[in-house]
């Protein structure tokens, strides 16, 4: 049943955007075949996007996906752009008890309209990320930890539309930032490991000083979660399981915490635990650093002296406005910086995303670089 709404429930918006658009006017019909046409090919993007839970998606070379996937994006704008004529035609007839005619003028311009939002959007969501510093304060940080830069990469999604090469400009950026550490807080990959092995290579080129650490999101645990968790560390990635390691950094602790993902519930795998992931921890004095996919859960940990929490999954909502939405439905986190007593959370805005919706405007995607600082000097 969900593979044929998968089908159906795209396509019933899509012919919706036709019906309002073009069915009435008196644009030629063979204009209006060729609307109907790639309107409806738009529409099974999505279920073309499921196809990685098989592989198939390799099946189809990297530039066809980029111009479905703009079809794609471009027709969501035209469902809105579609909605909100009729909303204002409605309104009019309300106000002035006249029903407008329509007019080819207007699905043109409409659809212009909607195919350039969608080519920018697009274009978006697959450049390379920006980079943001954050200076992180500390309380009594010692001096041998004063400077530590930690690299956040977060959402990879190294897919069929994210392949390797944009993954090794993204990993040579990385380095470039001579990071001491580098944090992947999950959602690397979509696909299995025989489908996506090549795409996720790059990753095995990061280099910090003191390792490379990756806690898993939700989207790991769809395909092949037994696999990629045997994969990645052979790629150079520290997985944490609800665990921790304490580094030593010119003599001083340093620890460095992970979660599980909610999502592992569905799977009967292994629940987030703070306490776990913390324990043996008590008295080391040590600032702690937690890498945790999803942030909705972040006040639950107030208690666990967390310093910096980092965390990805929304992908800043990608759409301003949308945005909030995302916020909504994360407990109030989306992107950025928030303070929750001694604690900062970041949320990283996703250094790719699901191509299921490729499209971001007016929030790009991001590396992040983060700098220890102590906001108390010690005596």
């Amino acid at each position: 049943m969900q593979q044929v709404l998968i089908h159906v429930i795209p396509l019933f918006f899509a012919l919706y955007a036709y019906s309002s658009l073009f069915a009435r006017t008196r644009l030629h019909w063979a204009i209006k075949g060729l609307s109907i046409f790639f309107i409806f090919f738009a529409s099974q993007y999505p279920a073309f996007c499921r196809s990685f839970f098989a592989g198939h998606d390799q099946s189809v070379p990297h530039l066809g996906i980029i111009l479905w996937s703009w079809l794609f994006a471009s027709q969501i704008f035209l469902i809105v752009l579609a909605f909100l004529k009729d909303a204002y035609q409605h309104l009019m007839k309300w106000l002035c008890h006249r029903a407008a005619v329509p007019h080819a003028t207007t699905a043109v311009t409409l659809c212009t309209l909607a195919m350039f939002l969608g080519a920018y959007g697009t274009y978006s969501a697959l450049k390379q990320p920006q980079i943001r510093y954050v200076t992180v304060p500390v309380e009594n940080l010692s001096p041998d930890l004063e400077g530590f830069r930690i690299v956040q990469l977060s959402d990879i999604h190294a897919s069929a539309l994210l392949d390797r090469s944009r993954l090794e400009k993204i990993v040579q950026t990385t380095n470039a930032l001579n990071p001491d550490l580098i944090a992947v807080t999950g959602d690397i990959v979509d696909g299995r490991v025989e489908v996506r092995k090549q795409d996720v290579m790059p990753l095995a080129q990061l280099h910090a000083r003191y390792g490379v650490y990756a806690v898993e999101g939700n989207h790991d645990h769809y395909v092949d979660y037994d696999g990629w968790m045997k994969a990645l560390p052979r790629l150079g990635l520290s997985v944490l399981h609800n665990s921790h390691v304490v580094l030593q950094v010119n003599g001083s602790p340093l620890i460095i915490a992970g979660l599980t993902d909610p999502m592992a519930k569905r799977y009967g795998r292994d629940l987030p635990d703070i306490r776990k992931a913390l324990d043996g921890t008590q008295g080391l004095g040590a600032p702690i650093i937690l890498l945790s996919h999803q942030p909705k859960h972040s006040r639950e940990f107030l208690g666990y002296h967390i310093n910096l929490q980092l965390s990805g999954h929304t992908h800043g909502g990608q759409i301003f406005g949308m945005h909030w939405l995302a916020q909504a439905l994360n407990d109030g986190f989306v992107k950025g910086a928030y303070q929750l007593g001694p604690t900062m959370v970041y949320v990283n805005r996703g250094t790719g995303l699901w191509y299921g919706f490729p499209i971001r405007l007016g929030i790009l995607g991001e590396i992040t670089v983060f700098t220890l600082t102590s906001s108390v000097k010690n005596p």
